[in-house]
């Protein structure tokens, strides 16, 4: 396989659909550089993106391995090439299947195990449930925001962020009434957490949509993030110092703030290298 000319093959037959670059990559759901070094012959698309290019270059998947187009006798190899690529998409993704529900499982077993070995410790030494509650609602809280995620990638975040959402308040209400209940300092647990946690989600709903939305120029969203997440930060310690009585502005505020912007620029700084070696 000759990358120059596949990727001259690519670039002809783009042009000849009227497409920019930008066009394509919105269809295959990539980087426009990711388009541009495949038509310079820096790189060569991924085997999973064969199929649809060919379809929307509205040639073979032979064809475009080959970097040329093909008489009428390929048409036999190509049905080969073809199902040979969804074997290898459809095996691909059920490895990655298996995988995902292997580490639910073994997610919600620890879970349990966890659960079950906090609760017969504490029933054993205090004959009743007191401080075990904190374990168990944080293993349900974390089990209940995590499991989406494992057992379906991508497509469950967002059910992991919704069950954030909607759980926080909750276990919050748990931990304050379990600790203050076990303790005599009166904590604010609850009057803090429930200030602190919509900004933290929406903060992480922003960076969903974004990271979703923006499937190009990854390194310059997260750099954004990083810098949305140093006032994020601010807040956050700010409203700890306060329902603490403790002093808002120490060297810990410092470094907390000041530590996102330091990895924003160096996103930024790797960001514009790669757009430089990939013009």
């Amino acid at each position: 396989m000759n990358n120059e000319k596949m990727g001259q093959f690519i670039s002809e037959l783009r042009k000849s659909h009227q497409m920019t670059q930008k066009e394509l990559a919105a269809k295959l759901d990539v980087s426009d550089k990711a388009v541009s070094k495949w038509e310079r012959g820096q790189s060569y698309p991924d085997i999973s993106l064969l199929s649809p290019l060919s379809a929307i270059l509205g040639i073979t998947a032979t064809e475009l391995l080959n970097g040329e187009r093909a008489g009428q006798e390929a048409v036999n190899v190509e049905t080969s090439v073809v199902n040979a690529l969804e074997y290898v998409g459809k095996t691909a993704k059920s490895k990655i299947k298996l995988a995902q529900s292997i580490l639910a499982a073994v997610l919600s077993i620890l879970i349990l195990l966890g659960i079950f070995v906090v609760s017969i410790v504490n029933v054993a030494v205090s004959g009743t449930f007191t401080w075990s509650l904190i374990p168990i609602s944080a293993c349900i809280f974390a089990w209940l925001v995590c499991f989406p995620a494992i057992k379906f990638g991508v497509k469950g975040i967002a059910c992991s962020l919704i069950a954030l959402s909607l759980f926080i308040v909750p276990f919050l209400y748990v931990l304050d009434h379990v600790i203050n209940r076990l303790t005599t300092n009166n904590a604010p647990i609850f009057p803090m957490g429930v200030t602190i946690a919509p900004i933290s989600i929406a903060f992480f709903w922003i960076a969903f949509i974004l990271l979703k939305k923006c499937r190009a120029r990854k390194l310059t969203i997260l750099a954004i993030l990083a810098l949305l997440a140093s006032p994020v930060t601010f807040f956050i310690n700010f409203m700890i110092a306060g329902a603490l009585g403790q002093p808002w502005f120490d060297v810990w505020t410092v470094l907390n703030v000041s530590a996102p912007i330091m990895v924003a620029i160096i996103l930024f700084i790797i960001d514009f290298v790669v757009q430089r070696r990939g013009g």
